[in-house]
């Protein structure tokens, strides 16, 4: 069910009036909750009206934006002194079909995304025709990861970790996010880890501190006695802690996993699926992290991963993680923990 944030902004403007230059809480949780809902034009039309009804006019809702929601802010960085709040909503509008728009009229919707470049100067950012815009990196965030070690001499050995995260909101309040990780070892050469992990999920906020989500994921580990393995879950999760040092998240739900042990059939299995992710900013510059996942069912698994991240600059950071899997029920002649200790350098993008 799809929540419009236009009706809570009106009612919060007549029985909540800004008393003061900074904006109320109420406003900012507002301005949060059309960034979570709304896509660009629905939440440049709320910035707008908002703009329109407190103190500090654009101004205050530029300030507000930049802080809560920094991604939004080329929105309504292209606002127009000629035009006066509250037109941004029609002109942000769809426009009847067969009529014919001033080129200057478009431009608070068309222009509307920038980017800044190494000087901080903003530039509009020309974004992709149809379908393929939902491509642009204009749209995702996130992070690669790059750890590498070559031994040679007296031991002989090759270890490397590729890693790439990513997310992007979509319409409708859903938020995306996904991550594919290859993990590959080379001993005396032979080859002691071969690993590849595709993950994709959408989660939907609902109400309070509630959401759902459907997620799948793919898993190729040649030393696990598996071909490969997939699996596909949906559920809801619980947000118990969510404030500016620290974020706890559980989720639980049923899933279906196929499995195709080497040398045999694949077999589809019902599961539960588990989870919490917990992080903590334990300063400005370091965050740990701490997911636990559990599979609960035929051929029950577990699997844990400990990440402490360090930005050494705004886009560039280092990070030590630590990932231990439980096979309950192994493959015959494969051990049943799995651990791997790693070092990376990341780049935000």
């Amino acid at each position: 069910m799809r929540l419009s944030v236009l009706p809570l902004v009106t009612a919060a403007v007549i029985v909540c009036p800004s008393a003061h230059a900074d904006l109320s809480d109420d406003y900012r949780t507002l301005l949060e909750a059309a960034d979570a809902r709304q896509s660009d034009a629905e939440f440049l039309e709320t910035a707008d009206l908002l703009a329109s009804v407190v103190p500090g006019g654009r101004e205050e809702i530029l300030a507000a934006v930049a802080e809560l929601t920094p991604r939004r802010l080329g929105l309504i960085e292209t606002w127009s002194t000629s035009v006066a709040p509250g037109e941004l909503a029609r002109l942000t509008r769809p426009a009847p079909e067969g009529a014919v728009i001033p080129e200057d009229e478009t431009s608070p919707a068309g222009a509307a995304s920038t980017s800044a470049n190494d000087t901080g100067v903003t530039r509009p950012v020309s974004h992709w025709d149809g379908a393929m815009d939902w491509l642009h990196p204009y749209h995702w965030d996130g992070r690669v990861k790059l750890g590498l070690a070559i031994d040679q001499g007296n031991t002989e050995q090759t270890d490397y970790n590729l890693a790439l995260e990513f997310r992007r909101p979509l319409n409708g309040g859903w938020g995306f996010d996904g991550k594919a990780e290859y993990f590959y070892t080379e001993n005396a050469g032979v080859t002691t880890r071969d690993r590849l992990i595709v993950e994709a999920r959408g989660e939907q906020p609902s109400v309070d501190q509630w959401s759902y989500f459907v997620g799948s994921s793919y898993e190729q580990d040649r030393m696990s006695g598996y071909d490969f393995s997939t699996l596909l879950a949906a559920g809801g999760t619980y947000h118990p802690l969510d404030d500016e040092r620290q974020s706890w998240i559980l989720r639980a739900g049923p899933g279906v996993r196929y499995r195709v042990p080497v040398g045999q059939e694949g077999r589809t299995r019902w599961v539960l699926e588990f989870g919490s992710v917990y992080d903590l900013a334990l300063t400005e510059t370091a965050q740990l992290s701490a997911e636990t996942t559990l599979l609960a069912g035929p051929e029950p698994r577990g699997e844990q991963r400990f990440k402490l991240t360090t930005a050494i600059s705004d886009s560039w950071g280092v990070e030590l993680g630590y990932r231990v899997k439980h096979e309950f029920e192994p493959q015959p002649g494969v051990e049943a923990t799995d651990s791997r200790l790693d070092f990376s350098i990341v780049r935000e993008f």
